[in-house]
């Protein structure tokens, strides 16, 4: 999260120097350096646009940015990019030593971020390999009864001489990722610098066993992973058989067919409410406002006459993908529209659309709001005829 940035917003609102702001107790109520309630509308505007995001209706009170701390609190929901993925070197990393070519150590330092590693794979977090190595010794390695961590555990190894950026690319292109989705944890300083100079969205993390406070820097980056419906890597693996039998189909409609797939699309209820939130935080290339909503939000959106939030889930041949898309729909215009990665292409953002329009009356308007990862959605609304509100 840029600091810098919003202090420049705060002080073009209160108009003091940047350099004192810094200097404030983060504690501090900003109402005792002239951040009224006039100016708190004036920040929230010079905050949408430094930073090009949406903040909610809900979040519109001035006690959630009263004070530096609260300020800095609302606009990480906003800013920070959710970590799906941890992506790790195997060498002196998941064990001690260089397998293949020395006899490999796994002690109580191992088996501690083995035990963290399952713990993330059980919480959603897919695990991932990068390896400079053959392939045959990693997959021996692995066969090591003292091993916590198993391949099944790993969603995706690539295990070769190419450098790590150019595989973390392949990763990302895989999984379709963006690669701010990335952790990458490593014991060789040098890998570490080329994924950040070529990839410098990638986040990462210096394994070194004499400090082993690194497998609380690798915690510290999934504080979401609190576990969903179904386990992610098992999602991740079924969505690769449905690529498979994509290719031979010559339509969409023929896909859908041959999958036997059932699509539920109907008003939410509140037992979806967290799923729903989860979806909304994780989505980000079919987001055309690139809302974020917490289950309390959700949950009051169901409460309220003036919204109707419609649910869109998908089960298939090869298992229950749940709920894959959202739609926010305030008096006749969609707020929120959202699809996951899981089901791009198979036709069911029209049939999310289809039921928003069928809840109201008037000709609907859609909330888009452009940014680099919903930038090929752009057309979205324009395409199904309906007006777009930026």
């Amino acid at each position: 999260m840029n600091k810098d940035a919003i202090l420049r917003c705060l002080s073009k609102v209160v108009g003091l120097p940047v350099e004192d702001l810094s200097s404030i107790p983060p504690e501090q109520e900003l109402s005792e350096i002239g951040l009224d309630s006039l100016r708190f509308i004036e920040l929230i505007v010079a905050l949408e646009d430094e930073f090009q995001i949406e903040i909610r209706d809900s979040d519109l009170l001035f006690q959630k940015f009263s004070t530096l701390s609260n300020l800095y609190s609302m606009l990480s929901s906003y800013l920070a990019p959710v970590k799906k993925c941890l992506i790790l070197d195997c060498d002196n990393v998941l064990w001690k030593g260089i397998a293949g070519e020395e006899e490999i150590v796994i002690d109580d330092d191992i088996i501690a971020l083995h035990k963290e590693l399952v713990r993330l794979y059980e919480k959603g977090v897919l695990l991932c390999i990068c390896s400079k190595n053959e392939p045959e010794t990693i997959h021996s390695a692995f066969q090591d009864e003292r091993m916590l961590l198993k391949q099944e555990h790993i969603l995706l190894s690539k295990v070769n001489q190419k450098d790590k950026a150019s595989n973390i690319r392949e990763i990302a292109d895989e999984l379709s990722l963006f690669p701010d989705s990335f952790v990458f944890a490593d014991d060789m300083p040098y890998e570490l610098g080329l994924v950040s100079a070529l990839l410098p969205e990638v986040e990462t993390i210096l394994v070194d066993y004499s400090n082993g406070n690194f497998i609380e820097k690798i915690k510290g980056f999934f504080p979401q992973a609190e576990g969903g419906e179904r386990n992610r890597t098992v999602l991740y693996r079924e969505q690769k058989e449905r690529e498979k039998q994509r290719v031979c189909c010559g339509s969409v409609e023929e896909y859908n067919a041959s999958l036997q797939t059932v699509v539920i699309c109907q008003e939410a209820s509140a037992s979806q409410a967290e799923r729903l939130s989860e979806l909304s935080s994780r989505t980000n290339r079919f987001n055309l406002s690139g809302s974020r909503y917490s289950k309390q939000e959700i949950l009051e959106m169901l409460s309220r006459p003036d919204y109707q939030v419609v649910s869109l889930e998908v089960t298939d041949i090869y298992g229950d993908m749940g709920i894959v898309g959202m739609g926010v729909l305030h008096q006749n215009c969609i707020e929120g529209f959202m699809i996951s990665c899981r089901v791009f292409d198979r036709g069911l953002e029209e049939i999310l659309l289809q039921k928003l329009q069928s809840l109201s009356d008037a000709p609907l308007t859609g909330i888009y709001q452009a940014n680099d990862k919903n930038k090929g959605y752009a057309d979205f609304y324009a395409d199904h005829g309906v007006t777009t509100d930026e």
